[in-house]
């Protein structure tokens, strides 16, 4: 009995520090600027309005918002599988009302209990049409990221078996963002071709929403 629960003790420490390797760690900003960058957001999306902006500017403007200005300061806010707060690092967050809360703060006009609360593939409908979803299920996680490169460089929402989040591919890298109900328990930005989440996951659909004009522009004009 003492030898089983020595076993077990153990397979939790190797399983945290073996994850906590694979996680990028992220510092925690000071949530009180982020009303701020939501108004900076605005105001930009009014520029680029205002100067008829390229299909590639508008796309390019929603990816960097949303890394510079939306989630940075999300990451640390812990996990709950009953989360649904709407302040980063206050109170917990489950990875759906990750994913809506996050789009809905950067401007995207949804529903973010209604759609928080969908299967993740019923999401990723409702955010994006069908030219821009892709499945990539029962194959390694290094294949998933061969072949989700070749979709090229962008913001995606990702559903797994039982998980949500986005995936991020740009030159500078590939990363999983979400709401981790694994170690470390928290909101959390990790190497794509790392993620045990990703890994353990039979089941993928992404939507590449960055490259959906219908959906950049009701960003832009909401």
């Amino acid at each position: 009995m003492v030898l089983m629960l020595a076993l077990v003790v153990w397979g939790i420490w190797y399983f945290a520090i073996r994850n906590a390797a694979m996680v990028q760690t992220e510092k925690v900003i000071d949530y009180s600027v982020y009303p701020r960058e939501l108004d900076t957001i605005k105001i930009i999306k009014e520029r680029l309005k205002k100067k008829q902006a390229t299909f590639f500017e508008i796309q390019q403007s929603f990816v960097s918002n949303m890394d510079k200005r939306i989630f940075k300061y999300w990451y640390g806010t812990k996990w709950d599988f009953n989360g649904t707060t709407e302040n980063p690092n206050e109170g917990k967050i489950a990875c759906g009302y990750f994913v809506t809360t996050t789009l809905r703060d950067i401007g995207v006009p949804i529903n973010r209990v209604k759609m928080a609360q969908c299967a993740s593939e019923e999401m990723i409908n409702s955010l994006t049409g069908k030219k821009y979803i892709y499945h990539f299920s029962s194959m390694s996680l290094a294949d998933f990221e061969k072949k989700i490169k070749k979709k090229g460089n962008g913001l995606y929402v990702i559903g797994l078996d039982n998980h949500t989040g986005f995936v991020s591919i740009s030159n500078e890298g590939n990363y999983f963002i979400h709401a981790s109900g694994w170690f470390p328990f928290k909101v959390i930005k990790e190497i794509l071709g790392k993620s045990s989440v990703l890994g353990k996951s039979k089941y993928r659909v992404v939507g590449k929403i960055s490259d959906d004009r219908d959906f950049l522009n009701k960003w832009l004009n909401n």
